[in-house]
């Protein structure tokens, strides 16, 4: 591989639809403060696993948590790793616990990726095969959820055919994505640009006009500053080519 494009559509391509607290209120809707409001969230659920026995569901929280620190609150790459990597791990305990929370397969499919994405490219035919492993494990215990469907779809568009990557298999999953939950509008973008390349030019822009004018997208803090410019721009490339 030349590079880790096929990593980097990864990093915000996450809605999460776990949806069971405060410290995931931003899926939706950016609470007070968001991202600094992080760090708080993120010392409370630290606190809370001390003080009694750790659950699955905290643990997901948690890594839910770790994630959205490195993506939309730190800036140097060796702290955002670290968290990535701390995410990946209480995802992990955490479907150890239980291994049919499909959460805790999907995060730490994309708490590892990005830890990788951010180290290089020395590991990443293991990383990608581990990865591929939690997000299906995810779909085959909750065959609608939208994140892991929408990851599967990024990842077989992304990668070369020797890791596994397939155009078609992608829009499948991309299109299940989207009608599983069409406020992740990352799959949106993705599938508009599969569209584009084969010719459907008016189905992409139906797709990207349903990004741009999303009433309550998931990660609303990547939606307002990547996906919606994102969107704009293609739409604005289909209709003056």
């Amino acid at each position: 591989m030349k590079n880790i494009h096929w990593l980097a559509c990864l990093s915000l391509a996450l809605g999460v639809s776990v949806g069971i607290g405060p410290a995931l209120a931003q899926r939706d809707e950016m609470p007070p403060g968001y991202p600094q409001s992080l760090e708080a969230d993120l010392h409370s659920l630290l606190n809370r696993l001390r003080e009694g026995k750790p659950l699955p569901e905290l643990l997901v929280r948690l890594s839910s948590t770790y994630f959205d620190l490195a993506d939309d609150l730190l800036t140097d790459d060796n702290k955002r790793r670290e968290a990535y990597l701390a995410g990946a791990k209480a995802a992990e305990q955490a479907f150890n616990l239980n291994e049919n929370n499909a959460d805790a397969h999907f995060f730490h499919a994309i708490n590892l990726g990005s830890a990788e994405r951010l180290r290089g490219i020395a590991n990443a035919a293991l990383v990608v095969k581990e990865m591929k492993r939690c997000a299906m494990r995810a779909i085959e215990l909750n065959p609608q959820h939208a994140q892991a469907l929408q990851l599967m779809g990024a990842l077989s568009m992304e990668l070369p055919w020797i890791l596994g990557g397939d155009e078609k298999k992608a829009q499948e999953y991309l299109e299940r994505a989207i009608a599983a939950d069409g406020n992740y509008t990352k799959a949106r973008i993705l599938v508009a640009r599969l569209y584009k390349k084969q010719g459907r030019i008016n189905e992409a822009i139906t797709q990207l006009e349903a990004v741009i004018h999303a009433d309550r997208p998931h990660y609303r803090y990547a939606w307002e500053r990547q996906y919606k410019q994102e969107a704009e721009l293609l739409l604005h490339e289909l209709r003056h080519p």
